[in-house]
């Protein structure tokens, strides 16, 4: 019996249908109409280029990939924003809950902010439905065409131009079905069978397969164990390239550069950011005194004003002691920036000038003017939004023209856009120094221009006023 599993097992030829040939383009086209108008719906045509109307000759239906792709991306879409609202909506004790996440008072529930990954998602299961849905729509990926045992058939790449009549059509007879593919044209027809010869699948393929399919689960199944464990053994690296890749480190030799080092040293005229800050007033705000302490530092160390045991002022200050027999100064309040000597005028480096004020109108409109509004009043239009939305979490911005600013120096104006006060954040990493004090000086004009008299305006604007009076 097992002698006979072994042998060649030959299976009765099985009959595709006619491959007829036809002597061109224009004759292909005749033949499909003449064809699919007796009656023959299976129908298939082969050129070696496009052939413009064969489609309308063979009477071919429009193709359901246009639905599945708006089926698929309509998911996407839907998907996307069911899982966002889901998520970032829907907070609770159960397993696997949302989690309410505030950003920028954003309501929970914001679909302008789900548009960027619902857009992503409907693209991506579009492309998906695209692609797979073609190819199961042609049926493939297909190893092997009968057709192409066929030696007539090899010429469908040069100039050979056929029409192929599956035995599966209903009105499919063989004799009556060559004898009309001959009266409409065709030069050659000849019978495609599907003959299938080999083996019975020995069973070691079987087990190799088994054993493959058991293997492939073994990744996700192991990665699924230790996903809740934790281990004090080093983590598995797959791409050891992004872990440990090759380079130099400090104070290694290194072949590459001529001095044999791997340490570069700083290109000449390099300055650290936040270094070569010498300019206080420019840089700060405050005035450029020395203090107790020595001349004014570079960066952030600067006015450290210790006492004789070695305690600065600041923690005088937090431990409730006196300085020289004098109550210690009470300490700013959370939020406020501390009392210093503010610099009252513009530094030297600023340029009073008019195109000075137009880059502050510019700067204040782009950073300021979002929640301070354009007149500075507190009611830009994320001031607008989040009060409407009364959560209660957003904090007013104060008013630029109230008498606890307007009386400001103009240094601690500047110290206050620099490093931001209560939940203002700084500004001193997206605005240059110069555009910030450029910010203080529009400031100025703009709450100056609250209680302008007749006499702020210039000569000319005064004689244009009175022309209209008269």
């Amino acid at each position: 019996m097992s002698e006979i599993a072994n042998l060649d097992v030959t299976h009765e030829p099985k009959r595709l249908g006619l491959l007829a040939q036809f002597a061109g383009p224009d004759e292909l086209i005749a033949a499909a109409e003449k064809v699919t108008d007796a009656g023959y719906k299976n129908v298939e045509a082969y050129a070696p280029f496009a052939v413009i109307g064969i489609d309308e000759a063979l009477k071919a239906k429009k193709t359901i990939l246009p639905w599945i792709v708006f089926c698929m991306g309509l998911s996407g879409c839907l998907i996307g924003i069911t899982m966002q609202c889901y998520m970032n909506g829907m907070e609770g004790s159960w397993w696997l809950a949302g989690y309410e996440f505030l950003i920028s008072g954003k309501p929970f529930f914001s679909i302008p902010a789900f548009i960027p990954v619902t857009f992503e998602l409907t693209i991506l299961l579009s492309a998906f439905g695209s692609f797979f849905g073609m190819l199961a729509l042609n049926k493939l990926p297909r190893l092997f065409n009968p057709l192409l045992r066929s030696e007539r058939f090899a010429d469908v790449t040069t100039d050979g131009f056929f029409l192929f009549v599956e035995a599966a059509d209903a009105k499919y007879a063989e004799a009556e079905t060559e004898a009309f593919l001959t009266s409409v044209g065709a030069t050659g027809v000849e019978a495609i069978n599907d003959v299938v010869e080999g083996r019975s699948l020995p069973a070691a393929i079987h087990l190799a397969g088994a054993c493959v399919a058991t293997a492939a689960l073994l990744v996700p199944l192991y990665l699924w164990m230790t996903s809740s464990t934790t281990t004090s053994l080093p983590r598995i690296s797959l791409f050891k390239d992004m872990e440990h890749q090759a380079k130099f480190q400090a104070q290694q030799p290194s072949p590459i550069f001529d001095d044999g080092r791997s340490m570069r040293e700083p290109i000449k005229g390099t300055v650290a950011r936040g270094r070569n800050l010498d300019d206080i007033e420019l840089y700060y705000g405050e005035r450029a005194e020395l203090s107790v302490a020595g001349g004014p530092g570079r960066g952030d160390l600067r006015f450290a004003s210790f006492n004789n045991d070695g305690r600065t002022r600041a923690q005088f200050v937090a431990e409730g002691d006196e300085e020289d027999g004098e109550a210690a100064a009470p300490a700013p309040a959370a939020g406020e920036p501390e009392e210093k000597d503010w610099v009252t005028d513009f530094p030297a480096a600023i340029k009073i000038t008019q195109e000075t004020m137009d880059r502050g109108e510019q700067r204040f409109n782009i950073y300021c003017a979002t929640c301070h509004g354009l007149t500075g009043a507190g009611d830009g239009l994320i001031t607008q939004r989040a009060m409407s939305l009364n959560q209660g979490t957003w904090t007013q911005p104060t008013s630029l023209h109230v008498e606890a600013v307007t009386t400001q120096p103009v240094g601690r104006i500047f110290n206050t856009i620099s490093n931001g006060i209560r939940k203002m954040p700084g500004y001193k990493e997206q605005i240059s120094a110069e555009d910030r004090w450029a910010i203080v000086l529009y400031l100025q004009a703009l709450q100056r221009s609250q209680k302008a008299t007749a006499e702020d305006l210039p000569a000319d604007k005064l004689r244009e006023i009175s022309n209209l009076k008269k």
